[in-house]
Order: C-alpha cells, then sequence, then structure tokens
C-alpha cells in the first residue's frame, strides 16, 4: 500500500496516509523521468496540478491502481489512458470550490476598477485619476461559461453586486439554473450579450481554443474577460489583439495555455491585462482542505471500498447498490440487442430512464447500454469505467434523459439509436428482483425475455406471413421457444419476434426477407 506525494500537497494528507498503514513517499518536484523510473514501484500516486500524468507516466506505473487529484481539474491526468488501465482517478472537488469562486470575484472587481494598475501607477509615484476611470458593475450582464459549482458560487457572489446573471451549460436543466436566478442561453447569445465573461469550465477537446477570433468577433465592444479555470480555452494570441484593438477592454487571467507562463506572452505586456499565477485554489484552507479530503478518501476507499470523488468509475460505485444489477443486465441486454438492428452507421444514441427507482442510476444504466452496445459492434474490451470513453471514441453522440414516470411501467429504460436517414427504439423493465423482459421495440409493445437467437422482422399485417416464416424454421429444423407479437393497426403493419433453439444460419435470414410481406429482418444472438 505505498504512495507517492508530488507537487508538495500539504504534509497532512501523508499524516492522515501515514497513520492508516500506508508507506508513504514524498517528492515536493520530480521530473517526468525521474517519475517515469520510479512510479512502477508504487500503487498510488497523489498529485497537484503540477504533475503531468501522461499515458506514458501511466504505461511505466505498472502496478498503479489509483491516481489522486488535490484539487477540482484533472486535465494534468490522462484519464483515458489510466481508465484503459484500470486505473481509479480521485479527485476532491469541492475542497477549493470557496477559494476559487472569490479569486474570480477578485478578478471581475480589479478589471473592472483597473486596481491593480493604478496601485503600480502611484507606486511609480504617480496621481493619475483620470488615467483609471472604472465602470459599475450594477445592471451589467455576467456570462458564466460552464455553471458547476464555482460559476454557481460566482454568479451568487455577482449578484449581490447587481449584475444580470445568463449562463452556457449543456448539462445543466433550465429550471435548475432558473432557481439560481441565471437565464440559460446558447453560447453565441452568451457571448453576444454580456458585458463580462467568466469562465468555468474544463479543458477538453470541445473547449480548446472556446475564446478565439471568431468568438470574439461575436462580443460586444469592451468586454471584460476573466479566466480562473483552464488554460488553452483561450486562444492568447487572439485575446492579444482583440485587447489591442480595442474590442476587450480587460482581461483577468489566472491560467494560460503554458506555464510558468514565458516572459515573451504578449498579454504580460499590456496594461490591459491582470495576471496571477495560477493561484486561484492557493488559499491556506484550500490546500488543507484537499489535502485532507483526498487522503480521507483513499483511507475510506481502504477501509469500505467506498469510490468517493473517483471520477472515472462511478459506475463501479454505484454498481453495487441492491436492486440495480437486474436492471443493468437489461440495460446490457437492451445495448446489446439495437446493436444488432439499428443501421450500422447510425451514431446518436439516447438512453432515457423513468421511474423513481432508477433516477439516481441513470449514468450507471447508460454505462451499462453503451457496454452492451459496443460489446456487439467493436472487438475491443469495454467495462462500466471506460464505457463513455470508448463510446466517444467511436463517434457516439450521447443523449441521457431522465422522465420522472411512465403510464405503463413502474421503471422503464428505453434506448434510441440513429443517424440521419433511420432511427431504431427498444424499452424494457424488470419484473419483480430479476425478470428481466424487453417490452418495446419501435412502435410496437411486445414482451419476451432478452435471450438466445431471436429473429426479429417487421411485415404486413396480412395473414400467411407468419406461417410462411415458420414454414422455413421446419426446414432448418428450428425449433421455436417463444413468439411474440405486436402490430400497427393504423399503418397496417406488424412485428414478430422469434426465440428459437440453436444456432440460426445467415442463408435463413436471407429466406425470411424474401419471404412476401416481409420488410426489416434481424438475427438478434445474446
Amino acid at each position: 500500500m505505498n504512495v507517492l506525494i508530488t507537487d508538495g500537497v500539504d504534509p497532512q494528507c501523508g499524516q492522515i496516509l501515514s497513520q492508516n498503514g500506508f508507506d508513504v513517499t514524498e517528492i515536493p518536484k520530480i521530473s517526468k523521468e525521474e517519475l517515469k523510473k520510479i512510479i512502477g514501484g508504487f500503487e498510488k500516486l497523489i498529485v497537484r496540478s503540477a504533475t503531468k500524468v501522461t499515458a506514458e507516466i501511466i504505461e511505466c506505473g505498472t502496478n498503479l491502481k489509483l491516481i489522486g487529484r488535490a484539487g477540482a481539474g484533472v486535465d494534468n491526468i490522462d484519464i483515458e489512458a489510466a481508465t484503459r488501465n484500470g486505473i481509479i482517478v480521485m479527485n476532491t472537488p469541492g475542497g477549493n470550490t470557496i477559494s476559487a469562486a472569490e479569486h474570480t470575484c477578485a478578478m471581475i472587481l480589479s478589471a473592472a476598477r483597473r486596481i491593480p494598475q493604478a496601485t503600480a501607477d502611484m507606486k511609480s509615484g504617480n496621481w493619475n485619476k483620470k488615467k483609471f476611470m472604472g465602470i459599475e458593475l450594477e445592471g451589467k450582464t455576467l456570462s458564466i461559461i460552464g455553471l458547476g459549482k464555482i460559476g454557481r458560487e460566482v454568479a451568487s457572489r455577482m449578484q449581490a453586486f447587481g449584475m444580470n446573471t445568463i449562463a452556457y451549460d449543456p448539462m445543466i436543466p433550465d429550471e435548475f439554473a432558473s432557481h439560481l436566478n441565471i437565464e440559460l442561453l446558447p453560447l453565441h447569445e452568451n457571448f453576444m450579450r454580456a458585458d463580462v465573461i467568466t469562465i468555468h469550465s474544463s479543458l477538453n477537446e470541445s473547449t480548446r481554443n472556446l475564446i478565439s477570433k471568431g468568438t470574439l468577433d461575436l462580443m460586444k465592444q469592451g468586454v471584460i474577460i476573466i479566466n480562473c479555470a483552464r488554460g488553452g480555452i483561450i486562444n492568447e494570441s487572439d485575446l492579444a489583439d482583440a485587447i489591442e484593438s480595442g474590442k476587450v477592454s480587460a482581461a483577468a487571467l489566472d491560467v494560460f495555455e503554458m506555464e510558468p507562463v514565458n516572459s515573451d506572452n504578449p498579454l504580460l505586456k499590456l496594461e490591459q491585462v491582470i495576471a496571477t499565477p495560477h493561484i486561484a485554489a492557493s488559499t491556506t484552507e484550500a490546500q488543507e482542505k484537499v489535502a485532507i479530503q483526498i487522503a480521507d478518501q483513499i483511507v475510506e476507499w481502504k477501509r469500505s471500498g467506498k469510490l468517493e470523488g473517483a471520477v472515472n468509475a462511478s459506475a463501479v460505485e454505484l454498481a453495487q447498490v441492491p436492486g440495480v444489477q437486474a436492471y443493468l443486465t437489461l440495460a446490457e441486454k437492451l445495448g446489446a440487442t439495437l446493436a444488432q438492428m439499428a443501421p450500422l452507421h447510425a451514431n446518436k444514441m439516447t438512453v432515457r430512464t423513468s421511474g423513481e427507482f432508477l433516477q439516481q442510476f441513470n449514468e450507471v444504466i447508460t454505462a451499462a447500454a453503451l457496454k452492451g452496445f459496443l460489446d456487439v459492434r467493436q472487438s475491443k474490451d469495454t467495462n462500466y469505467i471506460n464505457a463513455f470513453t470508448m463510446a466517444k471514441e467511436s463517434g457516439i453522440i450521447l443523449e441521457q434523459r431522465f422522465e420522472k414516470e411512465n403510464p405503463d411501467y413502474t421503471n422503464l429504460i428505453r434506448i434510441e439509436l440513429e443517424n440521419e436517414s433511420a432511427k431504431r427504439m427498444i424499452g424494457g423493465t424488470v419484473f419483480g428482483d430479476k425478470e428481466v423482459r424487453i417490452v418495446m421495440i419501435d412502435q410496437f409493445l411486445v414482451e419476451f425475455k432478452p435471450e438466445g437467437n431471436i429473429i426479429i422482422y417487421n411485415n404486413t399485417d396480412k395473414p400467411g406471413v407468419i406461417a410462411n416464416v415458420t414454414q422455413l424454421l421446419l426446414q432448418h429444423n428450428l425449433n421455436v421457444a417463444y413468439i411474440a407479437l405486436s402490430r400497427d393497426e393504423d399503418k397496417k403493419v406488424a412485428m414478430t419476434a422469434i426465440v428459437v433453439d440453436g444456432d440460426v444460419m445467415p442463408e435463413l435470414i436471407d429466406e425470411i426477407r424474401n419471404v412476401n410481406g416481409v420488410a426489416v429482418t434481424n438475427l438478434v444472438s445474446l
């Protein structure tokens, strides 16, 4: 149970771990090459933001089981590489929330009133009242890009200054934002309406260079931009140009694309820029909180197996809850069935759950559905930890929806898969404790166990079709175990699911497709 702690994490972290039986090694500053050499001897690694835990480092960590981040941001850790290697990544998302929010508010106020510039000018022996004319924040519009914990804390504080708050966050429901007196708007409308823009999103492929020439052109003349989140979200060269042109009147930055910042960074040469060296979370209270929190989480994991703060293993934790396992089995079966029925190039998946019991398990059910789907569609091993990563790499556009209730079923899982020209849907439930059933396919209500070999076809609703299909099954010496029938009387079409004993040859499926009246035909093997 040996642990390596880097980056000068508060000593209380190591003390707590040592007191609970861990063998702790602390190296405050470590080079990439040195880390590569020694990481193979450790089961756990704890870092702040300085150490870059790359895929290369992770591959060298042959005994690593956990990477702990004493703080919220995990973009210095290659989560996908960790996930592929079965390594849990754990962070402490709430430990520095208040410190980061307070620093952001200080940056907004400093930019609006040019306090650092006035201070520096006075220390140079000047008294220039007119030079440092500021603006009032009351009545101005603040745009918050990313409405997580820090973004919400910033909103409440700046609302106290009389600012109108708008935001962009695709994961937050309108009702939730409205409760916080925040208006959710599309990204481009945020840029167009805001007097001040503050960024509180993580750095990923969709947010890299989010603030660049194209988006800067949308903004108001004289906008103020704040970034205490992650470097790389702002294109620094484009921002410098916008400041020099007067488009941006001020910028306050705590993070940069390259840290430490090179002295030749053009932003540092501009008087309108307020810069701090990535210290938004650097308060005594915050550093103590995150150090104690990450240590306590690791100790609890050792003691009880509870994975608190695990950013890539929530599915593993939730899967242990009594009563959930049958629904996870169902979700996997639904995903696997849909993978064999839907168009090959369908890439948008929507997972819908309904029912009070399922509400808290939407994430793990989605992971199970993805696992079932991807196990069929690709050769790579998929599990609940890496399912979301694998789906993203496969180009799947994923949506998750929860509906409070369904009129026909206490708890229901539905999965939709579509492309530009076609869409398929499948739904299922659990009867009792573990009786897994598929209960709907597209517009048809059916009921059958998702087991074995199942022939599913659509046909014109007319006499003789079932007889002709079952005759073909007889010719291929296949016994019918179960038949589920449904029809759409308005459209005069029907759907049949036939569970058979034995293997189904491809030529049989071709013969069924050629039966008069039969349309879409799929073989599903579970």
